[in-house]
C-alpha cells in the first residue's frame, strides 16, 4: 500500500467516535459508505477502528444493510468464478 493511502485510511479512522458510541457495525458502515468510503478502503478503516482482523472486518463490511450492492456483487462475482472453475 502506498503512503497515500496508508494516510487517508489513517485519516478516515476518525470515525472512532461513531464506534466508540455504540460498538455497531453498520452504524460504523452507514458512516463510511456517506463519507464515500467505500470498498477495500472501508474494511481497513473498519480494521484500525475495531482493532479486529480481516475477517471480522469483511463480515462487518458485508452484512451492512447499506453494502447490499456491495455484497451482491462479491456474490455475483464469486459465483461466476466458481462456475467458470468447475466448467459449467
Amino acid at each position: 500500500m502506498d503512503a497515500e493511502r496508508r494516510a487517508r485510511i489513517a485519516d478516515l479512522a476518525a470515525a472512532q467516535p461513531t464506534w466508540a458510541e455504540n460498538h455497531d457495525g453498520s452504524a460504523l458502515q452507514d458512516y463510511l459508505k456517506g463519507i464515500g468510503c467505500n470498498g477495500v478502503d472501508a474494511v481497513m478503516v473498519t480494521m484500525q477502528v475495531v482493532g479486529c482482523d480481516l475477517r471480522t472486518a469483511q463480515g462487518m463490511f458485508f452484512s451492512a444493510p447499506c453494502r447490499a450492492a456491495e455484497r451482491a456483487f462479491h456474490n455475483a462475482a464469486t459465483e461466476a468464478l466458481e462456475r467458470s472453475q468447475s466448467g459449467v
